[in-house]
């Protein structure tokens, strides 16, 4: 896995003190990974061991990134990839498992989420195997990429198995694999019995507990605007999480384009996409979903993804750019969940 620049960010602004037992003690983690940062925050009124409960913290992320990455040459997904064969192969469980819940998402939004676009990533500059970061394809290097992409050419089979209907079908989970190694840290937490903590990686958040009344862990969304315009929206975030997707990080000039070429690329078109959406934010009770639904409503755009984010009852924020102004449209049950005075 390797995240160089955060795709989503989220400043904690933690949980009051004054709302947890007086028993109860703050332990704060943090370090690197993934190309990106972690924290954990945990209150317990267990004595924890801050060196220990690092280390295991530690060794999960960098077990998970071992199956999940496409990056590095030593993990499960890029030997798949790597493997130029239309025969069935056995995966590591878990890689099957996130393969299936692509499949899932992929027909769920329609196929705005696509791991099967890493040719086109790579041929944007944006991939482990890209040549040029700053070339941009033509036309003829699209079209023939496209002819690589496509869920339907990857069957997933019983008995952990997977079959590629193409030798040279590549997989780019970058989309939900940050928020499945956040999921399997909450469950590392939930193994040692802790009841209330905060799991964050590269901004995208999970959340369980609230104590003695608190509301929640207090979060702050930002929505990709800059300057002035910049705004940070506090929520209080309980038993979920929260993930954010945008086109204001990851970018490079275009010359055939008056946008500049963002790091998501739309599967249907070949291309990044370019319309006004700046920003989503979207809250689901698991990161991996978080994560997968954020992406994919960034790739669909202000209408599309509203649309999507509606018939699927998502709580989500849309920050949208028009010309020299900036505006918000939320989902009924982003409403419903944070009621705006």
């Amino acid at each position: 896995m390797r995240l160089t620049v955060p795709c989503l960010l989220l400043l904690i602004l933690g949980c009051g003190p004054e709302s947890v037992s007086r028993n109860a003690n703050m332990l704060s983690l943090d370090g690197k990974a993934l190309g990106s940062t972690w924290s954990v925050k945990v209150w317990s009124e267990q004595r924890l061991d801050r060196e220990e409960l690092g280390k295991s913290i530690v060794t999960e992320i960098e077990r998970a990134e071992k199956i999940f990455s496409h990056w590095r040459p030593d993990s499960e997904l890029y030997q798949f990839n790597q493997a130029l064969t239309t025969s069935p192969v056995s995966i590591h469980p878990q890689l099957h498992a996130l393969m299936k819940h692509a499949w899932w998402m992929y027909q769920q939004t329609k196929g705005a989420f696509d791991p099967t676009i890493a040719p086109l990533v790579n041929l944007w500059g944006f991939g482990p195997v890209s040549v040029n970061r700053f070339a941009i394809p033509t036309e003829e290097e699209i079209k023939q990429a496209l002819r690589q992409t496509g869920l339907g050419k990857l069957e997933i089979l019983p008995d952990k198995q997977v079959r590629k209907k193409r030798p040279d079908l590549q997989i780019d989970l970058s989309g939900s694999a940050k928020g499945e190694i956040i999921d399997q840290v909450c469950q590392l937490l939930d193994r040692r019995g802790l009841l209330n903590y905060l799991v964050e990686i590269g901004g995208e958040i999970r959340a369980r507990g609230g104590v003695m009344g608190d509301p929640g862990w207090i979060v702050a969304l930002e929505d990709g605007f800059v300057g002035e315009d910049r705004k940070m929206t506090k929520i209080a975030l309980i038993d979920y999480a929260v993930a954010t997707s945008g086109t204001y990080r990851q970018t490079k000039p275009n010359p055939y384009s008056t946008k500049s070429a963002s790091h998501l690329i739309n599967p249907r078109t070949g291309r990044p996409v370019e319309h006004n959406l700046v920003a989503v934010n979207v809250l689901a009770p698991t990161a991996r979903d978080a994560d997968a639904l954020a992406t994919a409503l960034m790739i669909l755009g202000p209408k599309e993804g509203m649309h999507l984010a509606r018939e699927m009852n998502l709580p989500a924020r849309f920050c949208i750019k028009d010309g020299k102004f900036n505006r918000y449209e939320h989902t009924p049950h982003f409403d419903s969940m944070y009621p705006r005075n």
